[in-house]
C-alpha cells in the first residue's frame, strides 16, 4: 500500500529548498506526496501532485484547513507555525501530523518591525506556549539544535545540510565577483554588505535570491554610489546556484545579530564552502561553533561595515585563502550531508 504524504505551507515558496529539494525530494520515493502551497507550485513539479492555496494569507489558511482535516493523507508534514491550530484539530481526528520548524519562530517575531513594539514580546511568548502545546500531539522537527530550548521534550533535528554533488570548483571569475545566496533582507546584513563592497573597490557583486522592490532600489542606490555592478539573479533553483557560485571571488553571510540568527549555522557558508570559495562570515555563536578554524572561512563582527570592508578587499587579493577553501571542499562534503537515512526512517516510524 502507497503511504500518502501531505506536505503543506501557506507562506514559504513553493521552491523553498527544505521543503522541495530535501524533505520532498527525500521521501518521493517512497510516499506518494501531495504538495500544498501558495502560487503555481515548483519548478520541478515531478513526481508530485500540486495543489495551489490561493488568495490571502487567511484564505490560503483556511485552504490548508480543508485539506488537513480531509481523509486524502496517512501523514501531513506542516511548515508555518500558523498552521499548527489546524494540525491540533487534526489530531483529534486522529491524523498523523509534522511540525518541522525552519526557525526560532519567538525570536523571529521580537525583531518584526512591521509589528508593534508593545505587541512583540507578548505574542512572542503565546507562540512559545502555542509550541509547547503542540508537541504533545504533533511530532516536531528541528531545522537547528539551538531551537531545542523551546520545547520540554526532545525531537529529532535535522539540520539543513547539503544535498546532491556539487559542481567542481573552479577558478575565480571577476565576471561573477563576489556573491551572496539567499533571501535579500537588511536582517540579512545586505545593506552592509553592499555598502562593504563598494568601499573594498568590488566591481562586480551577484545576489541570487528573493528581495523585494523597495529594498533592492535602495541597495542599488547604495552600490550606484562606488561604480559597483549589482547584479540580482532573483531565486535561482539550488543547482544553477552553485554552478554560478563555484567560480565566484567569494562568498558572503552578513547576517546581523539578531536571535533568530544567533544560534543557527547559515547553509549558504556551506554551500560556498563545498564548491571551493572563501567565505566571511558573521561572527555569531551558531557559525562559530561549527565552523571557527575550518580553511577557507574567516568570521567578522557582524554589522562592521569597516572590517567587512578591509576583510573583503584582503580577502579576494589572498591566494593561500582561496587554495585552502578548494582544500578543505572534501571534508565539508562529507561532514555536512542532509540527513536523508533519518528522515526516511523517522517518516516510516509514524505509519
Amino acid at each position: 500500500m502507497t503511504r500518502r504524504l501531505l506536505v503543506v505551507s501557506t507562506v514559504h515558496p513553493p521552491d523553498d529548498p527544505r521543503i522541495r529539494r530535501k524533505l520532498i525530494g527525500t521521501l518521493q520515493d517512497e510516499w506518494s506526496v501531495t504538495f500544498a502551497g501558495k502560487g503555481r507550485g515548483p519548478i520541478d513539479a515531478t513526481r508530485l501532485t500540486w495543489r495551489e492555496l490561493s488568495g490571502g494569507r487567511i484564505r490560503r489558511w483556511l485552504g490548508a484547513g480543508w485539506l488537513l482535516l480531509g481523509r486524502g493523507y496517512d501523514v501531513a508534514s506542516l511548515h508555518d507555525p500558523e498552521l499548527l491550530p489546524l494540525g491540533l484539530l487534526a489530531t483529534l481526528r486522529g491524523r498523523r501530523v509534522v511540525f518541522d520548524m525552519h526557525e526560532n519562530v519567538p525570536a523571529q517575531i521580537r525583531t518584526k518591525e512591521w509589528l508593534p513594539v508593545i505587541l512583540r514580546r507578548p505574542l512572542a511568548g503565546l507562540v512559545g506556549w502555542v509550541l509547547r502545546l503542540a508537541e504533545k500531539r504533533i511530532s516536531i522537527t528541528l531545522a537547528e539544535s539551538g531551537y531545542a530550548v523551546l520545547f520540554r521534550r526532545d525531537h529529532p533535528v535535522f539540520p539543513n545540510y547539503l544535498i546532491g554533488t556539487p559542481p567542481p570548483p573552479r577558478p575565480a571569475d571577476p565576471g561573477t565577483g563576489i556573491v551572496y545566496l539567499g533571501d535579500v533582507t537588511q536582517a540579512r546584513g545586505l545593506a552592509v554588505a553592499v555598502e562593504a563592497a563598494g568601499k573594498a573597490g568590488v566591481e562586480k557583486f551577484s545576489i541570487m535570491g528573493r528581495c523585494t522592490g523597495e529594498f533592492r532600489s535602495r541597495l542599488l542606490g547604495i552600490a550606484a554610489g562606488y561604480g559597483l555592478d549589482l547584479t540580482f539573479y532573483g531565486f535561482v533553483t539550488p543547482d544553477r546556484a552553485l554552478e554560478i557560485t563555484a567560480g565566484a571571488q567569494l562568498g558572503l553571510s552578513p547576517l546581523l545579530d539578531i536571535p533568530n540568527y544567533k544560534d543557527s549555522l547559515p547553509t549558504k557558508v556551506l554551500e560556498y564552502l563545498a564548491v571551493g570559495v572563501p567565505t566571511l562570515a558573521s561572527d555569531l555563536p551558531g557559525t562559530r561553533a561549527v565552523l571557527a578554524g575550518r580553511p577557507g572561512v574567516v568570521l567578522l563582527p557582524p554589522g562592521d561595515t569597516a572590517v567587512w570592508a578591509k576583510s573583503i578587499a584582503g580577502a579576494i587579493a589572498d591566494q593561500d585563502m582561496r587554495t585552502a577553501a578548494r582544500e578543505g571542499v572534501a571534508a565539508i562534503r562529507e561532514t555536512f550531508l542532509w540527513p536523508e537515512a533519518e528522515v526516511r526512517a523517522f517518516y516510516r516510524s509514524l505509519i
